[in-house]
């Protein structure tokens, strides 16, 4: 039709009008050819064998009737045909709609006029968009989701090949015999190695920053030169000096981590080939850490900032933007945990180093059947802390794909407790140590110890119960699984069945495996307190992946009691006693708190009954109690067949 019109006078193209700007009309660079429907074009089958054959891009099928149905009221249907597997097709096909929406703008001015209707008549509503950001927030925020990212990546790169050239390189070369026969200590020649990985991480990161640093100003500044949007300038344009002084500042503790992980790890490798074999492993639990950090959605809170890399990231991120309120608060839960496990690895690789079959161990061919002949045929008494670590990992890894499979009903949890926490230590313990029972510190106890657990459980109830509104508010139970929970304790027959499943088959699996088979395997190397935080941590992380994040604090304070009751007591039945106590506590106090019969009794025990927190002298009484077995577990000495030889 003529008016508007669609088609440029020549008719080998789109009007110029329907483009913004006109000028754009040329740079689309759509070729159109017209046909009548009585030639070829008019056979849909035709159509599609050119388009597949790649002879146009797109065909408009226009209907005969379309002058009396734009004169009309009518809605017009004008197919556009392309081929989706070929790109030049699919851009054409989105540069046709874009004209025909512009042209469908055309006619319904014409028919507004025809009309006689204002042009407000169609949008009784318009909305306008008003940014209130700063140019220089806007790139701010770019920049501070993109360089956490690229500052944890430059960081572990940077540390990670000058370990491997001087630890297992100077063993490739000779000279690490030279270097311990000098009057240097190991931990004198640990500590220099280290601060030279940081210092080559720390220059490696700064280089690689100044040199995007230099690229993005050139990029804003040649960008601005041209008249580019404001928007796209202060994306690409050098972050704030503010920004790169917090970058700087935060990049010391990345190092820390890293140099150390690095370091112990180069210790390990035989030779630098192998040491390049560990680089994926470690990119494998790195990458994760850092994705989660750009995750929409993710924020800086009291669990993230526990989580290492994901917490460094995140707080930087809060600095950048200048949420300072937000990066104060947990600038310390992120900063204290980052340097205790850089510490942690140091520790790992200051060990290594006085080991003479780490340093000079040969580089022969591994092969698993070996490995295996040697592990059975040559097990000790007890496991190693390798072994124990391993058997954390297949309790995490077996979690992950079985929990998957038993969902959440009444079975599943007691089902999934034996074969995911109470096998993999069990199955470990006979296969790895040649006294399994003594690894499981399966031991007779005295009446008076199995009393001092039940009473340590009771004592510390009220605590724990002062302790879970806190919990609870900065860890709050999602709405699903809260729901879920409720219909699980829902199905279950009586409270005896509630006990059984809730209380003492996770308290029996729990502790065979961490006061058991991990404790142990820690003990025979390392520090006896050592080794009971190293076990409480494990516990502890282990509830936030497979309960809620809330379960880290409880559970890792629990772990504390119960691995210095199982090194002073050498018998796994108190751990046990007090742990299903403690779990049974719980689960009948919470049962019976909104019961009639339980009013009388629930005014004198609790100040507040529907968060079951008691009154202050209660709390008071229990934290006496507490403290008084917890000093008698501290005064005992470690039984004397059960005392492991420390090395470190």
């Amino acid at each position: 039709p003529p008016s508007p019109p669609l088609l440029n006078e020549k008719r080998d193209g789109f009007q110029a009008s329907l483009f913004d700007p006109p000028t754009e009309a040329e740079a689309k660079r759509l070729t159109v050819v017209t046909a009548p429907r009585d030639s070829s074009w008019g056979d849909p089958r035709q159509r599609q064998m050119a388009l597949r054959a790649g002879r146009v891009d797109a065909v408009l099928v226009i209907p005969d009737s379309v002058k009396a149905q734009l004169e009309g009221s009518e809605a017009i249907h004008l197919p556009v045909e392309f081929n989706s597997s070929e790109e030049q097709s699919q851009t054409c096909a989105v540069r046709v709609r874009d004209v025909l929406s512009s042209w469908r703008e055309r006619i319904v001015l014409d028919r507004l006029q025809r009309d006689k209707k204002p042009e407000s008549y169609l949008e009784p509503l318009r909305f306008d968009r008003v940014d209130v950001a700063r140019k220089e927030e806007v790139g701010s925020n770019v920049w501070a989701r993109l360089f956490p990212f690229l500052l944890v990546m430059m960081a572990l790169t940077g540390a990670f090949y000058p370990a491997i050239d001087i630890c297992a390189g100077e063993k490739e070369r000779g000279t690490m015999e030279t270097l311990l026969i000098s009057p240097a200590s190991r931990i004198e020649i640990v500590m220099g190695k280290f601060f030279t990985v940081m210092l080559a991480s720390i220059a490696t990161a700064v280089l690689n920053l100044a040199s995007m640093g230099l690229t993005g100003w050139q990029l804003a500044s040649r960008f601005g030169s041209m008249g580019t949007g404001q928007r796209m300038t202060s994306v690409i344009s050098v972050p704030s000096l503010t920004s790169m002084a917090w970058m700087m500042l935060l990049l010391i503790p990345l190092s820390i981590l890293f140099s150390a992980i690095c370091l112990a790890l180069a210790v390990l490798a035989r030779s630098m080939k192998e040491g390049q074999y560990y680089m994926t492993p470690l990119y494998l639990v790195a990458m994760p850490l850092m994705f989660l950090s750009l995750t929409p959605g993710i924020e800086l809170s009291a669990f993230t900032s526990l989580i290492p890399i994901t917490g460094m990231s995140l707080l930087l991120r809060s600095l950048m933007q200048s949420k300072y309120d937000l990066a104060l608060r947990y600038s310390l839960p992120v900063l204290v945990p980052t340097i205790v496990y850089g510490i942690l690895a140091l520790k790992w690789a200051a060990d290594q180093f006085q080991s003479e079959t780490v340093l000079f161990r040969e580089a022969e061919r591994f092969d698993p059947r070996d490995w295996l002949r040697h592990l059975i045929r040559d097990r000790g008494p007890r496991p190693t802390p390798g072994q124990a670590i391993l058997c954390f990992a297949v309790m995490l890894a077996s979690a992950y794909f079985i929990s998957g499979y038993l969902g959440i009903s009444l079975w599943s949890l007691p089902l999934g407790h034996a074969a995911f926490i109470l096998g993999p230590p069990v199955l470990f313990a006979f296969l790895l140590t040649s006294q399994p029972l003594k690894t499981i510190l399966i031991r007779k106890a005295s009446f008076a110890d199995l009393a001092l657990a039940a009473l340590l459980a009771v004592a510390i109830n009220p605590l724990t119960a002062e302790l879970r509104p806190v919990v609870e508010s900065l860890f709050p139970v999602p709405e699903a699984i809260r729901l879920a929970l409720e219909q699980m304790l829902g199905k279950l027959p009586n409270l005896g069945i509630a006990v059984l499943v809730l209380a003492i088959v996770p308290a029996i699996s729990e502790e065979v495996a961490f006061r058991g088979f991990i404790l142990s395997g820690l003990r025979s190397e390392y520090r006896t307190w050592s080794s009971v935080l190293i076990s409480a941590f494990l516990f502890g992380f282990l509830h936030v992946l497979l309960s809620l994040f809330g379960q880290l604090f409880n559970a890792t304070i629990l772990g504390l009691i119960l691995g210095l009751m199982a090194v002073r007591t050498g018998s796994l039945w108190p751990c046990l006693v007090f742990h299903a106590a403690n779990n049974a506590l719980a689960l009948v106090l919470g049962s019976y708190a909104g019961t009639p019969e339980f009013a009388r009794v629930a005014s004198i025990l609790y100040r507040n009954p529907k968060t079951l927190q008691y009154h202050y002298g209660w709390m008071a009484l229990g934290a006496v109690a507490v403290a008084i077995l917890l000093a008698n577990l501290v005064a005992r000495p470690n039984p004397s067949e059960e005392t492991p030889e420390v090395i470190s």
